[in-house]
């Protein structure tokens, strides 16, 4: 089974946690062929504290 693991700032609420996953789902099933029940997607929330760009965490911008 394949898995899409994705890191993002923990700032979505769950509505938009449930697109995202519905749309990784559907775009990995029509690249691929593969049955969207065999998707796994994994959503690794990192707190905005812990993921910087540039130097400056997030939580600081």
């Amino acid at each position: 089974m394949p898995l899409i693991r994705i890191s993002h700032a923990s700032y979505q609420d769950s509505d938009h946690k449930r697109s995202l996953v519905r749309a990784m789902t559907d775009a990995y099933a029509a690249a691929t062929g593969t049955d969207p029940a065999k998707v796994w997607v994994v959503l690794d929330e990192v707190p905005r504290e812990n993921w910087a760009t540039g130097g400056i965490p997030l939580a600081d911008r």
